[in-house]
């Protein structure tokens, strides 16, 4: 089938561009695969040939950090939106089960790589080429269940008082520092 992406979204993946040019564009993603060809999906043209979502990937050493993206959408109340999925939650827009609050999400995909925007059917919403609000999405370092939050979990456990941020922060590596200085101390 010939498809093409709804022109809100191209509106929106090219301001995503032009305000981040070195993203990383690894989990982008509008037409679906073979399996969700068989799924209901926003992946999937609709029966005018139109894909109605979006996914846009988390990068946030070049490009946006998905949540803080879905969030200035969500803020936005764009009435383009139809859904939105980040981070294991999910956010309707207006005519969706409780619009404009986050809720958990429990579809296959948790959409922790990138986040997934579907906009509103009919075309006066779909192929409306307003810019977006996307003026207050920044980078910053990314909070993540792994290495850096266990590290500060486990100094914590030994004397230190971090925030369990999962931020590598100055004050993380300082305490880094004062207790590999104190291992230092007891081996010799």
């Amino acid at each position: 089938m010939k498809w093409r992406e709804a022109k809100s979204l191209e509106q929106l993946l090219k301001q995503i561009n032009a305000k981040w040019p070195n993203r990383s564009k690894l989990s982008d993603g509008t037409i679906g695969d073979a399996a969700h060809a068989k799924t209901k999906s926003d992946h999937n043209p609709n029966e005018f040939g139109v894909v109605c979502a979006l996914d846009v990937t988390n990068d946030p050493t070049t490009g946006p950090v998905a949540r803080q993206l879905a969030d200035m959408l969500v803020a936005s109340r764009d009435v383009r939106i139809k859904y939105i999925i980040s981070n294991a939650q999910i956010c309707s827009g207006i005519g969706g089960p409780s619009p404009w609050t986050w809720r958990s999400y429990t579809g296959v995909n948790a959409h922790r790589h990138h986040v997934h925007i579907s906009v509103r059917s009919p075309d006066q919403f779909y192929d409306d080429i307003t810019p977006w609000n996307i003026t207050g999405a920044v980078v910053e370092p990314p909070v993540v269940e792994g290495t850096t939050l266990w590290i500060q979990r486990e100094l914590n456990k030994h004397g230190a008082t971090l925030t369990e941020d999962g931020k590598e922060g100055e004050l993380t590596t300082k305490a880094i520092r004062a207790f590999a200085v104190q291992q230092l101390r007891i081996m010799k």
